[in-house]
């Protein structure tokens, strides 16, 4: 009977850390702004059509020191209020997880650069990393850096949004569901079937 329930725990184990590890392999990492980044030049209402942006998908911001990324409520965002920010940022490499669903609101510091656009609305979806959107422009690969458009950007360049970050290349954990399938689970059940 032990061994019964033994068995029952690694197999949903292993269909529980597949289904974990297939989800972090559909998560997006969008680089806000694109090749403009978080700046003033940088067209962000309209940077954000066609994403589906979802739990588990990572936002960065990469802005220069005249810059900062404040997460603001709802009720300030329109009117580019920073006073009590939910959170401040301003290294100039910014990485904000979504690890909930609803809606986000990020604005600059600067009330002028704020009023001149430099504010973004993000609704973030419920069911976990989704893919693009079917007709959606593919974005360059992770890891390929295009430059920057500003001056003075602490990053020495900045990736095309939607990069798979993280994603398919966590070999790591693949690999371990991948043993634990092929090799460990059917092992311990064959020593079980002979007993």
């Amino acid at each position: 009977m032990e061994k019964t329930s033994t068995m029952l725990f690694l197999f949903n184990f292993c269909i529980i850390f597949g289904i974990s590890v297939t989800r972090r392999c559909n998560a997006t990492t969008y680089f806000v702004g694109d090749t403009s980044g978080w700046d003033i030049s940088s067209d962000l209402e309209s940077w954000t059509s066609g994403k589906r942006f979802a739990v588990g998908d990572v936002l960065m911001f990469q802005y220069s020191s005249t810059h900062s990324v404040y997460e603001v409520a709802k009720d300030k965002f329109q009117n580019c209020n920073t006073t009590d920010p939910i959170r401040t940022f301003t290294n100039g490499n910014t990485t904000v997880a979504l690890s909930k669903p609803g809606d986000r609101f990020f604005v600059c510091r600067n009330r002028l650069h704020c009023f001149s656009g430099m504010k973004l609305q993000v609704n973030v979806e419920g069911n976990g990393p989704s893919p693009a959107p079917v007709g959606a422009p593919r974005a360059a690969p992770a890891g390929i850096l295009q430059p920057s458009s500003k001056k003075n950007d602490p990053a020495t360049g900045v990736v095309s949004s939607a990069a798979r970050v993280g994603g398919c290349g966590w070999r790591g954990s693949m690999g371990i569901y991948v043993y634990l399938m092929v090799f460990a689970f059917p092992l311990i059940w064959w020593s079980y079937i002979i007993e």
